[in-house]
């Protein structure tokens, strides 16, 4: 499964579209650095390159706020291209056919509107997806301007219910490796296959991602080949609880 990607620089005025897309069963993430990753000139960097490839790979749709201009799309553009990546602008109002026709021209495949009913964004998101490679599509929302480091709450609201389930089950190991079968049968409560495996190492790569965005060190967050994956002793595991939404 890949999410969907928000970029914004404020918080709150995407609450509602957050809301909506829920509404519709899409995992949301939320973030106040990605956009800045993006736009600051170090995002050229070989190891910065790889690590925005990498990271941007799991969303197959960019929604781009009213709050980016369109001189801030033209920088953080490149990164964001891709056959298997759909990119939407988010917009206050309709555009008009010159506004729309300079949308197209910044290379973007369409716009939403703050407004847009969870009918219409429905039909336009199954629209859009079925051109791309067929997976259950997430929700990734990104919030820049606010972050603080080790920000707990920040981490809560980015994680999905499923890498909840994991965080907490490396916790309770306190500081023990967890093998990779015990972690999928305590996930889906039954004897682990081989996409079971799978889905766990794509979950433990969204974690260790999210735990830098949220401010945490992602080395907190281990792989021990052979044996299963371990979460370092700190002051997250102190702090944290789970509560699923």
């Amino acid at each position: 499964m890949r999410p969907i990607l928000i970029l914004t620089k404020n918080l709150v005025i995407e609450q509602e579209l957050q809301q909506r897309l829920q509404h519709l069963n899409y995992e949301v993430f939320c973030s106040v650095e990605l956009f800045d990753r993006l736009r600051i000139s170090e995002y050229d960097q070989k190891e910065q390159k790889e690590w925005l490839d990498q990271f941007l790979a799991n969303y197959q749709v960019v929604i781009i706020s009213e709050t980016i201009s369109d001189n801030e799309i033209q920088v953080i553009l490149p990164n964001l291209r891709s056959e298997e990546r759909i990119l939407l602008r988010k917009l206050g109002a309709p555009p008009s056919a010159k506004e729309e026709e300079q949308i197209r021209a910044l290379g973007l495949n369409d716009w939403i509107t703050a407004d847009q009913s969870i009918d219409v964004l429905r039909e336009q998101l199954s629209e859009k997806l079925v051109t791309l490679p067929r997976e259950e599509p997430n929700i990734v929302v990104l919030y820049s301007g606010q972050a603080k480091s080790g920000n707990i709450d920040n981490l809560k609201n980015n994680l999905s219910n499923r890498e909840l389930t994991v965080l907490d089950c490396l916790i309770q190991a306190q500081g023990e490796v967890v093998s990779r079968e015990a972690l999928c049968t305590h996930l889906w409560n039954e004897a682990p296959n081989n996409s079971h495996l799978s889905q766990a190492s794509v979950l433990i790569k969204r974690i260790k991602m999210k735990l830098e965005i949220a401010g945490y060190d992602p080395e907190l967050l281990k792989t021990i080949w052979g044996r299963g994956y371990l979460l370092a002793k700190s002051n997250l595991s102190n702090s944290f609880s789970v509560q699923t939404r």
